[in-house]
């Protein structure tokens, strides 16, 4: 009965120690919110909107903690390496906001175009700043480009699915030719934090792909033994092929 007694009080012991270490775990964890760019790269051409001389994008981020009742904001920096090729005048760089109750936010840049931006490709990386709300974490720059020309744009891995895998720019402004659009503004990343942007439907997207694979179909036809090819690119010279 002593020995019943002893047991059941070394029982009733560990219990305790163990709930109180438990409790005392709880009431001192802290959330230790960061957040991430959900992209590395960002390229933007100004033939989407050939009379602009600015464009503001929005780089999408991520939030790694939990979601607050509050509004809370955040901040990028320049990061002057070789990946950067222009000067202050050329960028606005805004604030960052993550909304209350979201796990995702966005910061706007204002890229400004001039003879530069319109004769070659330029460059701008940034990075997240720490802030005392976020701290950076896992993919925390992003590598920006613009320019005047056709390029291949920033949602191809989207667009690649209506139209093939491999880009060329002859190709993608065959696309937008017998498309009769500037840009295919379709990404179901993008969209979550650029709906005003990124506004087209998958149905949309694919109803433009079917426009420009029969466009395709007829050039071919029409010039047998020279038919599209791709003039750049991994893929230069094979013939320009969509998915079926």
């Amino acid at each position: 009965m002593k020995r019943l007694a002893k047991y059941c009080s070394f029982l009733f012991g560990t219990v305790m120690i163990l709930s109180a270490c438990e409790k005392q775990e709880i009431s001192t964890y802290n959330d230790d919110p960061g957040i991430y760019f959900t992209t590395s790269t960002y390229a933007y051409s100004f033939t989407e909107d050939i009379g602009a001389n600015s464009k503001t994008i929005y780089l999408p981020v991520a939030l790694s903690g939990n979601a607050k009742d509050v509004d809370r904001h955040f901040t990028i920096e320049v990061v002057n390496d070789t990946n950067t090729n222009v000067t202050s005048e050329m960028y606005e760089i805004q604030q960052g906001d993550l909304l209350k109750n979201s796990f995702n936010g966005r910061v706007g840049i204002v890229l400004k175009r001039n003879q530069q931006v319109d004769q070659s490709l330029v460059k701008l990386k940034v990075k997240l700043s720490e802030s005392s709300d976020f701290k950076p974490m896992l993919t925390q720059t992003v590598q920006i480009t613009w320019t005047g020309k056709i390029i291949q744009p920033v949602n191809w891995n989207w667009l690649k699915y209506y139209f093939g895998t491999p880009f060329s720019t002859n190709w993608y402004a065959f696309m937008l030719k017998e498309a009769g659009v500037t840009s295919f503004p379709y990404s179901g990343t993008l969209s979550k934090t650029d709906p005003v942007t990124w506004w087209w439907s998958a149905a949309q997207v694919n109803a433009y792909a079917l426009k420009v694979k029969e466009a395709l179909i007829k050039y071919n036809l029409e010039h047998p033994g020279n038919e599209l090819r791709y003039e750049d690119g991994p893929n230069a010279g094979q013939l320009v092929t969509m998915p079926i």
